[in-house]
């Protein structure tokens, strides 16, 4: 039974529509399609950092750098990435580190820091916090909260934070350390998953109420009520519906396009039994694309995983680490 707080959640935070300004330039979608984003090498990043300070236990550093993912359409506003980096205050190349990326609407850094970031310096491990591409200080003027104006801009914002992501990979090694993991909820999940897919090295990976493609999340899930779906058929203008094309874009975005994990002994999945937003069918596609992976379920809807499960999250992140 899909969760009531989950409907109730959807209601009051989906305001607006996403896409209520329609598809965008479909020809940026065909074009990426064609040349396949996600085989193109990582670009070097090397934040600079403007804000470092302690607190308590914890050595808190925020920064910045240009995207490695220089497409003209992404807006200028997303083209500067923020990030934030929490190590215990004795850190040193042997610590390990999770990169963190956002769920949908978790915009800055506060959110991810107190839940996840902190309760993981007590096992040890620091995190790198992204902050994503239209979000926040990323966000283009315009555009309302987490409700994306155009299709393409979820390509944008998808593309660019990958692409982010294995940049920050990279720069985590080279700046020496040796234990590296992703993790992320929902969206963040998602993130995370694929950019451990196109990492040639092990990394520690924790998905929580993950998805395996955005198909299931806007076209199948809750999400699919709060498209502007008038607006997309309209601008088809009778050369197809407007969900199924949806489809075949979104389509792109799933997992089993990409490799299983190096080491999936070290992938740990949590999955929502309730949940309106992401059926259990999709989570399972995840787990069997992972062979070895381990899937935990929690008896809550989507919501109600992130509100009243943070520990279990966190021991996620610590035993996937364990296995690395």
């Amino acid at each position: 039974m899909a969760s009531l707080l989950d409907r109730t959640y959807a209601a009051w935070s989906n305001r607006r529509l996403f896409f209520r300004h329609g598809w965008g330039d479909l020809s940026l979608l065909e074009e990426a399609l064609r040349e396949d984003e996600d085989s193109r090498p990582v670009r070097p990043v090397n934040p600079a950092w403007e804000n470092i300070r302690e607190e308590g236990d914890a050595l808190l550093k925020q920064g910045s750098f240009p995207s490695p993912f220089m497409h003209p359409a992404l807006p200028v506003e997303s083209r500067t990435a923020h990030v934030e980096l929490v190590l215990p205050r004795e850190w040193n190349r042997q610590t390990p580190v999770c990169l963190h990326f956002a769920a949908t609407g978790d915009e800055g850094f506060e959110r991810r820091r107190t839940a996840l970031a902190f309760p993981l310096l007590q096992h040890g491990i620091g995190s790198l916090i992204l902050e994503n591409p239209y979000y926040g200080r990323r966000r283009p003027p315009g555009q309302h909260s987490k409700m994306l104006n155009l299709f393409t801009d979820l390509w944008l914002m998808a593309a660019a934070t990958i692409a982010e992501g294995r940049s920050l990979v990279d720069w985590l090694r080279r700046e020496g350390f040796e234990r590296l993991g992703v993790c992320g909820i929902s969206m963040g999940g998602s993130m995370g998953a694929r950019t451990a897919a196109m990492d040639p090295d092990p990394l520690a990976v924790t998905a929580l109420i993950t998805p395996h493609s955005a198909t299931a999340v806007f076209t199948e899930g809750l999400l699919k009520n709060y498209c502007a779906w008038d607006v997309l058929n309209r601008q088809l203008d009778g050369s197809g519906d407007a969900l199924t094309r949806m489809r075949e874009f979104l389509d792109h975005t799933d997992i089993r396009r990409l490799p299983p994990l190096p080491r999936p002994e070290a992938a740990f999945l949590v999955g929502a039994r309730s949940d309106a937003y992401i059926s259990r069918e999709s989570v399972e596609i995840v787990h069997r694309h992972w062979p070895g992976s381990t899937l935990t379920w929690v008896a809550s809807g989507h919501v109600g995983a992130f509100l009243f499960h943070r520990g279990l999250w966190v021991e996620a992140v610590r035993e996937s680490f364990s296995r690395l």
